[in-house]
């Protein structure tokens, strides 16, 4: 399918070739190319300018081996031009938990920079409150979207520093540059704590590769992670499961099934 006249405009400003689409997702759409002036990338449409312009905020504030380069943008087209990380394995490649943790650590305390006001994760766990109000959902899940706005509300009165976090900081948007180093890509630029770009990472290690239970899995990635980033295990425990439901209810909006088991095994971790 040829890209539409927008993204035609695009390629010709910034003089980008062999543009390939990648994904087409609602609104949303990227594509891979070759730019004259700035080499391999990627070129994303968001119809949802205001999480395009999330995206481009926190990624024009940074200069840093472990961000995705941002070199240009239109908000009024929602476009934004990206540098293409070569050779853009993902985190989830790598076999060992130890290795995992070790290698978001160097990403995580490299990224985050002083919010100056927007969107922010409590936010979104009063937005899921809502939802639950205003459709029919089931009672259990609607009492957990409470249980984790409360959650979130703690860690914020707790933890006072407001930062922009990436808001989707797993091991699909973590990938491996030629050099062997990790870039994150695909940040929300949401506000909060800095403990608070931990949990979708926390969630993604469920189905990342692990030995024995995956109780005894999780039990010691929150360990890693409260000796890596210095957070109470208790604290990482609350914000898995907070994150847990946060996705779930999500689920729920996009017309698919809550993983209830997903849920309670996170909650499982708010008393150890």
């Amino acid at each position: 399918m040829e890209p539409d006249k927008r993204i035609a405009d695009a390629a010709k400003k910034w003089e980008i070739e062999h543009l390939l689409l990648l994904t087409r997702q609602g609104t949303k759409e990227v594509y891979a190319g070759e730019s004259r002036r700035y080499g391999p990338v990627i070129l994303k449409r968001n119809a949802d300018l205001q999480e395009l312009q999330g995206e481009y905020r926190m990624l024009s504030r940074l200069d840093c081996a472990q961000s995705a380069r941002t070199y240009a943008s239109d908000g009024e087209a929602g476009l934004l031009l990206e540098e293409r990380i070569l050779a853009g394995t993902t985190l989830r490649q790598e076999v060992s938990p130890d290795k995992r943790v070790q290698c978001l650590a160097r990403v995580f305390h490299a990224i985050h920079t002083p919010a100056d006001g927007g969107t922010s994760y409590l936010d979104w766990l009063r937005g899921i409150v809502g939802y639950c109000e205003r459709n029919q959902v089931p009672g259990e899940l609607s009492r957990m979207a409470g249980e984790a706005y409360g959650i979130c509300g703690e860690l914020f009165r707790k933890y006072s520093e407001r930062v922009l976090l990436h808001g989707d900081l797993h091991h699909d948007n973590l990938l491996k540059r030629a050099d062997g180093s990790y870039a994150m890509i695909d940040p929300k630029g949401i506000v909060g704590p800095e403990i608070l770009d931990l949990p979708r990472f926390l969630l993604n290690e469920t189905d990342a590769p692990y030995e024995g239970s995956l109780r005894g899995h999780m039990g010691r990635v929150i360990r890693l992670m409260a000796e890596e980033f210095g957070f109470p295990i208790e604290d990482l425990g609350k914000a898995f499961y907070m994150e847990a439901v946060l996705a779930n209810v999500w689920n729920h909006e996009d017309g698919e099934e809550a993983d209830m088991e997903e849920i309670k095994l996170a909650a499982s971790f708010l008393r150890v």
